[in-house]
């Protein structure tokens, strides 16, 4: 389950660094799992909202990401003492830390994209995950625009779940970052088959530039999740 005391371990060790949703999103909902706020990637500890200060920001020169540029390879991690283990498609020659058990951020070498996969089970409704999410976000992220709130489905890739299909809800949004400047996240809950609850969830971050490559790392880590046993 998501808890707050889980996650916010994961916050202070990840703070330093820094999605769009996918091909496969459908319709609209109205927009709620509270413990944390994950930005750009990372669980962060929520920002208190403020005016903002007018400041300029250091020029972006590097070119907006491009899904033709990524190549992907498979990433692991897992729990030893219990031989649960994750695998997804992560983008090739982003850097891998593992930050619990069930939860592993990737980074770009230029720290500007990351990708973030928890898998951590919650007994909320995917629905309900989700919208907690959205409400916690909302009153605690600076600047906070939401671009877009969607739910679809994918149909897995991964041998171990052949011919099942992931559910997915997922938020979009931006927010501005002091240092960096606007930011781009998405951040999708997912489960899987008939089961209602979310079996994982998944957060990109980037430039709002870089949306569409960002949404195509999004699917790529989605249809091809597997948790084993």
């Amino acid at each position: 389950m998501f808890t707050r005391a889980t996650v916010i371990g994961a916050i202070l060790a990840v703070l330093a660094t820094t999605g769009i949703a996918t091909a496969a999103v459908a319709h609209s909902h109205s927009a709620s799992d509270g413990a944390w706020t994950p930005v750009d990637g990372n669980a962060t500890q929520p920002a208190v909202k403020k005016p903002a200060t007018g400041q300029s920001k250091p020029a972006d020169k590097v070119p907006a990401l491009k899904a033709a540029q990524l190549q992907y390879e498979h990433q692991s991690w897992g729990d030893p003492t219990t031989e649960v283990n994750m695998t997804i498609w992560a983008p090739k020659g982003w850097k891998k830390v593992k930050l619990t058990p069930l939860e592993a951020k990737f980074t770009s070498p230029n720290g500007l994209w990351n990708l973030r996969v928890n898998a951590t089970q919650t007994d909320q409704l995917l629905k309900a995950a989700t919208d907690n999410r959205y409400a916690l976000i909302k009153a605690s992220v600076e600047d906070f625009h939401l671009i877009s709130r969607t739910t679809g489905s994918i149909r897995a890739t991964n041998v171990n779940y052949q011919s099942m299909v992931f559910h997915h809800q997922t938020l979009t949004y931006t927010y501005t970052d002091p240092t960096r400047g606007p930011r781009l996240v998405i951040d999708r809950f997912v489960s899987l088959g008939t089961n209602p609850h979310p079996l994982f969830e998944t957060t990109t971050g980037g430039r709002p530039q870089d949306a569409a490559a960002l949404a195509a790392v999004t699917t790529k880590a989605t249809e091809d999740f597997i948790r084993l046993p």
